[in-house]
C-alpha cells in the first residue's frame, strides 16, 4: 500500500496555515479541499500567537463531510503567557488543545532564540528571556496548576509546547495529578526540544503520546535530524506510544497534506509496515482526540 492510501482516515494533529502573522504555505480552504481529496479524517491548526477556536469552528461548519478541524490556544506572550483567563475563553469556545508556551519559552528562547525564524513572532521587546513554568525556587508556579485543572474540567489535550525537558516531566506530572487524561509532548526530535528516550519512556509512563514532526528532517528547522534518528527513536519507544504530525505550513517546505504522505513513504522505506503507520497517523491521534469532536461551547 503507497503512502498516500494512509491519508484515508489519517490525522495531522500539528497544521500551521493562513491566516497567520507570517505567512504560510496553503489557507484554510485549500488545505481543507487537499486533505478531503486524501480522505483525512482530522486536523490540527496551531498558531502560535492566538486561538484558533473561531476559524476551526467556521471550517468544521462548512466542511461538514470532513476533515474535522481541531483547535488550539498557544500560551505565549500574544495572549498573556501563562494566563488562566485566556485558557478559560479558549476552553469555554470550545478549545481541544492548550499548548504551553512555544516560541515565548525561556528554553525556546535559549535553544533557538527571541523572534527568529522559524518563529519570528511578536515579543514585548529585544530583552525578552521568555517563560518559564517554573519559579525562582524550582517550583511549578501557581497558574500552571489551575490551567491544568480547567484542562482537566474540559477533558482538553494538554500540549507541552517547547518548554526543557525537566520542565515537561515536571508539567505532565502535575497535570497527571490534576486529573488531566489527555496529554502530547510535541515535537520530541525538534531540536528546541531533543528529548532523549529515558525521558519519552517517563513520559509515556505518565499517560502521554510522543509526537515526532517530519518539520524536524527539513531544512527549515535549525539543527535538523535525520530521518534514520526520528525512526531509532519510534522504534526503541514503539508505535503504540507515538503519533506522527507534519508541523508544515511553512513557505520553504511542501504543503501539509503532500508533505505528510512524501515522508510516510520515506517511513515506509525505513521497514514501517502500514500497520505501524496506520497506528501512528489513525489509531494513536484518534484516541488522543476521541470524543472531542462532540464537546461544544458553554
Amino acid at each position: 500500500m503507497k503512502a498516500e492510501n494512509l491519508l484515508a482516515g489519517a490525522y495531522d494533529l500539528h497544521i500551521h496555515a493562513q491566516p497567520d502573522v507570517v505567512r504560510r504555505a496553503q489557507d484554510l480552504p485549500s488545505l481543507a479541499q487537499a486533505a478531503a481529496q486524501a480522505g483525512m479524517a482530522g486536523l490540527l491548526i496551531k498558531d502560535h500567537t492566538t486561538s484558533t477556536v473561531g476559524r476551526c469552528y467556521t471550517m468544521n461548519r462548512v466542511r461538514e463531510k470532513g476533515p474535522r478541524f481541531f483547535s488550539g490556544l498557544a500560551l505565549n506572550p500574544p495572549v498573556g503567557g501563562l494566563n488562566p483567563c485566556a485558557v478559560e475563553s479558549a476552553l469555554r469556545a470550545g478549545a481541544d488543545v492548550i499548548f504551553f508556551p512555544t516560541y515565548g519559552a525561556a528554553h525556546h528562547i535559549s535553544r533557538w532564540g527571541a523572534g527568529r525564524p522559524p518563529t519570528a513572532f511578536p515579543l514585548p521587546d529585544r530583552a525578552y528571556t521568555g517563560i518559564s513554568i517554573l519559579d525562582e525556587n524550582s517550583r511549578i508556579r501557581s497558574e500552571c496548576e489551575s490551567i491544568l485543572g480547567m484542562i482537566a474540567a474540559h477533558d482538553a489535550v494538554l500540549g507541552t509546547g517547547h518548554l526543557s525537558v525537566p520542565e515537561i516531566l515536571a508539567l505532565l506530572r502535575l497535570g497527571r495529578a490534576c486529573g488531566v487524561k489527555r496529554m502530547l509532548v510535541n515535537h520530541v526530535s525538534e531540536s528546541v526540544i531533543a528529548m532523549d528516550l529515558d525521558a519519552q519512556s517517563e513520559a509515556t509512563a505518565l499517560g502521554a503520546f510522543i509526537e515526532h514532526s517530519f518539520f524536524a528532517l527539513t531544512a527549515s528547522c535549525p539543527q535538523s535530524v535525520s530521518l534514520e534518528v526520528m525512526c531509532d527513536q519510534i522504534r526503541q519507544l514503539g508505535v503504540n506510544h507515538v503519533i506522527l504530525t507534519s508541523d508544515f505550513g511553512q513557505v520553504g517546505n511542501p504543503p501539509p497534506v503532500e508533505g505528510f504522505a512524501y515522508y510516510l513513504e520515506k517511513m515506509r522505506a525505513q521497514g514501517f509496515s502500514t500497520e505501524d503507520l496506520r497506528i501512528m497517523v489513525h489509531d494513536n491521534p484518534e484516541k488522543l482526540m476521541r470524543g472531542r469532536a462532540a464537546v461544544s461551547p458553554v
